[in-house]
């Protein structure tokens, strides 16, 4: 094996997996390492075996290169083979792959998740990096020069995980790096003559210093001085921001420390900057059993001055509340639903909390939090990374919401109706032009809202302009306001404060909101992204409070208005849902005979004798038959709980449902989920085509498959995009379509999971349970703050 070269080839390798370790912090989960660790043991072995047959370099890196090839056909391609090699076809499969890592890279911050595209691309990458380390170590025998490609690979970590990097991925590759570099370096030092005298075993004899010992000691030490440097003085120096992979996974909420960072918004708002942003970052995750999802509120600004948002004095009186005072603007007779969010794993800091509003009650468990008196936002005294909120959906009315458009009296609302002076005149002009001079404030609100989000040709987009071309065709620099009303391009920040001003123009108190979009479901759970951080106006409503409108259109970001916002489609069709969730008792199954003791024997048999059956089957005999049979009744009625429980949380949610797009976003959703549990999973953030794409490819769909799934995401994209009014396509009998087909490709144990242990039955008993923990924790958490109170009281 010495023409082979197969030590050194060994720690070629190594050196090439080695570097590919620190790609764990920028893709999760790890599933790629061990095809990755076959494309490099593969280089491996073709470069062994194409030593010991020729000495040619071109000849072994090219059998090296085809070799990558075939094993990534053989890993990777499977289904995309012609006699087990790789064909146009395979060209195909890989090329729609590489085009998912890029979009994947593109589009999601550290760690994005780890599809079949990411895994070949670093399966090709490393395979190419690991080819020219071995030719620049072993061939060219150059492993210092193999450092380069080295370094390369370990810095697109480095420079994207966002995070330093643990120390012990340097120490790793630079200690393979080193032993590579030192083997090397004795194997030339020995060839140079010397006067140490050497054994026959090529030891030396003598106690000196001297010679290629002596030199591999001093080598030794200095790597290990070097490699502690290494790790020690970034410590000291500051890091470097990161740098980003194709504007991917280099965002981050923090550029240092071992640990999440945390992310919060600014209480202040730019016109021209805030809120601009791509970041896939996730910022919470959250579960509800609310069939329409609200925006996540984090603070309400009132102030407009000088193109920037400002928000009032806080007055927060802290504590630990279970319960919450509803406001006191809020009317008895203003139909209202509850609802719960869980949230987990929320990065947003203190003071800051997202909360949907108004709330109802709150466990942030011994973190102590308050509503600020004249906004109602909830905040915090230090960050909770999970807590709970029961909150009320209002569905106001037409009589209540049709007031009058003269302003309140209240002091509190003065600030909420004051118009900026520098865009005033456009601002008045416009809302003339929208607005009728008869219009009820809920009219003018709807007419404002419409005028931006549908009918007044605005654009959304996060590149704003500068300047604006006036009557004579010369460029202007006008303020924020003004700006944005003349190019009509902007995002939510920009439409939101458009609408806010407009309807102070039109008497309706208004202020600006800010938070997240509800975010993207996966499996029953809702995961808000850094991109998903939104602005919306807030109008007030006599009796009924602050209600928002939504006039950023639903193109990039996934607004959704609310329904109370929308005229109604029907004369005199109330949108008001007045449906209250009811339970039912649970009725003890009979008998046919009307019997309902299992043991009671029949009393018309009082003799006989004990051969046969009666002699087998004596009363302990039949006792534990009827144990056993009773023992198989209820688990074949517990294997239906968790279904069943699916069905009624699907069913619920449909019920609950206002419109047409609302139910067919609940049955996508549902198709998605039901899939999930075949283990059909598309990359987390895909949109629906994308989706679609990933389920054709992974379940082979053809013909009338095929044509169902294009309706479905047709029918999605439709609901979610189109015009208010537009018609809305029902999907529900595609999505079953959809759901069969890909079921018939799974296998059996699949199929039994998802049809008997589905997620949302789960979700659905969890929530059960957590219901009645929470009513069974009530008492004692009350028993718990008196005795605080108490205690406090004594001292």
């Amino acid at each position: 094996m010495t023409r082979g070269r197969l030590a050194d080839s060994l720690i070629a390798g190594a050196c090439s997996a080695v570097v590919a370790w620190p790609l764990t912090t920028l893709f999760t989960p790890s599933t790629w390492i061990r095809p990755t660790l076959a494309m490099v043991f593969a280089v491996v072995v073709v470069g062994v075996v194409g030593r010991m047959l020729t000495s040619s370099w071109v000849a072994i890196a090219g059998a090296q290169l085809v070799g990558i090839v075939l094993a990534a056909g053989w890993i990777y391609g499977r289904g995309h083979l012609w006699y087990g090699l790789p064909y146009s076809d395979t060209v195909l499969a890989f090329n729609n792959l590489l085009v998912e890592a890029r979009e994947t890279i593109q589009n999601y911050a550290a760690p994005a998740p780890t599809g079949r595209g990411i895994t070949l691309a670093i399966g090709l990458a490393i395979g190419v990096v690991a080819v020219v380390v071995d030719h620049l170590a072993v061939m060219r025998r150059s492993p210092a020069l193999a450092g380069l490609p080295l370094l390369t690979a370990f810095l697109i970590s480095a420079s994207n995980s966002g995070n330093s990097l643990h120390p012990m991925f340097f120490v790793a590759a630079g200690g393979l790096w080193l032993l590579m570099l030192g083997r090397q370096g004795i194997a030339s030092l020995r060839r140079w003559s010397t006067t140490v005298p050497m054994s026959t075993t090529g030891r030396r004899t003598t106690d000196d210093n001297d010679g290629a010992y002596g030199y591999a000691a001093v080598g030794r030490s200095l790597a290990v001085a070097g490699l502690v440097a290494a790790v020690v003085v970034p410590v000291v120096i500051p890091h470097f921001p990161t740098r980003y992979l194709i504007d991917g996974l280099g965002r981050s909420n923090e550029a240092t420390g071992f640990t999440d960072g945390q992310v919060g918004l600014k209480s202040t708002l730019d016109l021209t900057k805030s809120l601009k942003t791509l970041s896939k970052a996730p910022v919470l995750s959250y579960t509800t059993n609310a069939a329409i999802l609200t925006p996540l509120r984090v603070g309400v600004l009132d102030n407009y001055e000088g193109d920037n948002w400002r928000p009032e004095r806080d007055e927060v009186d802290y504590g630990r509340l279970t319960s919450v005072p509803l406001p006191g603007e809020l009317g008895d007779d203003v139909p209202r639903e509850t609802y719960r969010i869980s949230v987990e794993d929320s990065r947003i800091e203190a003071p800051q909390i997202a909360a949907p509003t108004p709330l109802v009650t709150a466990d942030l468990g011994r973190v102590s939090w308050g509503l600020d008196r004249n906004t109602s936002v909830a905040v915090v005294t230090r960050s909770v990374s999970s807590y709970s909120f029961t909150y009320l959906a209002l569905n106001p009315t037409q009589q209540s919401l049709a007031q009058s458009r003269q302003a309140p009296t209240g002091g509190f609302l003065r600030q909420d109706l004051r118009v900026d002076p520098e865009s005033q005149e456009i601002v008045s002009k416009t809302v003339s032009e929208v607005v009728p001079q008869d219009a009820t404030r809920i009219e003018a609100a709807r007419a404002i809202q419409k005028y931006l989000r549908t009918d007044g040709g605005f654009r959304y987009s996060l590149d704003l302009p500068e300047t604006v071309k006036n009557d004579l065709g010369q460029d202007e620099r006008p303020d924020a306001i003004t700006l944005f009303l003349r190019s009509k391009v902007g995002y939510c920040v920009q439409f939101a404060t458009a609408m806010v001003m407009m309807a102070r123009e039109a008497g309706i108190p208004a202020r600006m909101a800010i938070g997240f979009l509800p975010g993207t479901a996966d499996r029953g759970t809702y995961t808000v992204r850094g991109s998903d951080a939104h602005a919306w106006p807030e109008l007030y409503f006599e009796g009924i409070g602050w209600l928002r409108f939504e006039p950023t259109p639903s193109g990039t970001q996934s607004t959704v208005a609310p329904p109370y916002s929308l005229a109604p489609t029907t004369p005199g069709n109330d949108p008001t849902s007045t449906s209250t969730a009811t339970g039912g008792a649970t009725s003890t199954p009979t008998r046919p005979d009307g019997r309902n003791d299992p043991g009671a024997t029949d009393p018309t048999k009082t003799t006989g004798s004990d051969s046969g059956f009666a002699g087998w089957f004596g009363p302990r005999t039949r006792s534990l038959v009827l144990w056993i049979l009773l023992g198989i009744v209820v688990g074949l009625f517990g294997s239906l709980a968790v279904p069943l429980a699916a069905r009624s949380r699907f069913r619920r949610r449909l019920r609950h449902a206002p419109d047409e797009s609302t139910r067919v976003e609940i049955e996508w959703q549902a198709m998605t989920e039901r899939l999930g549990d075949l283990g059909v999973i598309p990359p987390r953030g895909s949109t629906p085509r994308q989706a679609g794409r990933f389920y054709q490819r992974e379940a082979y769909l053809e013909g009338d498959q095929t044509e169902a799934l294009r309706r479905v995401v047709s029918g999605v994209e439709r609901s979610r995009y189109a015009p208010p009014g537009s018609t809305v396509t029902d999907i529900r009998v595609d999505t079953q379509a959809v759901v069969k087909a890909v079921s018939g490709v799974r296998r059996r144990k699949d199929r039994l999971r998802a049809t008997w242990w589905p997620t949302e039955g789960l979700l659905e008993w969890r929530d059960r349970r957590a219901a009645v923990a929470r009513l069974v924790r009530r008492p004692l958490d009350r028993f718990q703050d008196w005795r605080d109170a108490r205690r406090d009281y004594r001292a």
